[in-house]
């Protein structure tokens, strides 16, 4: 006979056997890692309802007079509209700066496009120039070459100190004209409605100079342009604008 030990070990494995409840193993939680999206910044914001004021100090030459005026004006840059054609970006504005360079009692905001033709590369068209390339860019049939010329060039991004760009002809004159050259580059806090005032932004300043004139912008990614100076060195026309508000659309 059979101890009976061996006949309550047989019962208890069978029940053991019948029963067990299979208990998955926990692994080691691990949490989901963030993934952060970062929106890249557009460092000239040309969108439909941006706009920028500038205000400074004019002074002119009236045709057939030696007397110089000089008046305090307030300037208005805006986007009324924007669209792309192509890989081409294009913005339709109402009011550059340069409009006051030659300035006259009762001057209107002068008709531009600023178009984007790669990433950082923007083109400045303006009056009638503006309103031929501008048919030309709606007109679904046309290739649009020659569209743009080499004198329009206005911002190639990014901008370094030592950087210079402009006509091909002109890119590798030893005096520096007739071409953008990037001066300098500073640390500023810009006082002007709109701009947080507490915040630190690099400013480029940039100048075109030629025989007769010189023509200098400051321009601070991420908000545009933040001053306009021009100057001629014969008949007077002096112009020197700054930002005073910035509104950056929808």
């Amino acid at each position: 006979m059979k101890p009976k030990w061996l006949f309550f070990l047989a019962i208890l494995t069978l029940f053991f056997l019948g029963v067990r409840e299979v208990i998955p193993l926990q692994k080691d939680q691990i949490p989901p890692s963030t993934v952060t999206t970062e929106i890249p910044r557009v460092d000239f914001p040309l969108v439909p309802g941006s706009y920028w004021v500038y205000e400074g100090i004019t002074q002119w030459m009236p045709t057939n007079s030696g007397e110089v005026k000089q008046t305090r004006i307030t300037w208005k840059m805006e986007v009324v509209d924007a669209f792309e054609r192509g890989p081409l970006k294009v913005a339709i504005l109402k009011g550059y700066p340069a409009d006051v360079a030659w300035y006259s009692e009762g001057k209107e905001r002068g008709d531009h496009l600023i178009i984007e033709v790669s990433p950082g590369k923007f083109y400045l068209v303006s009056n009638e120039r503006a309103r031929l390339v501008l048919q030309r860019l709606t007109d679904e049939g046309d290739v649009l070459v020659n569209l743009v010329e080499d004198i329009e060039l206005l911002l190639d991004l990014p901008l370094i100190p030592g950087k210079v760009f402009g006509p091909s002809e002109q890119i590798t004159r030893l005096d520096g004209g007739y071409r953008w050259n990037v001066e300098t580059s500073e640390q500023v806090e810009l006082d002007a409605e709109g701009v947080a005032s507490r915040d630190s932004h690099i400013q480029y300043h940039l100048t075109f100079r030629t025989g007769p004139d010189m023509m200098s912008i400051y321009f601070v990614p991420g908000i545009g342009i933040t001053r306009y100076q021009y100057q001629h060195h014969g008949a007077i026309a002096e112009t020197d604008l700054k930002l005073i508000k910035y509104y950056p659309g929808n």
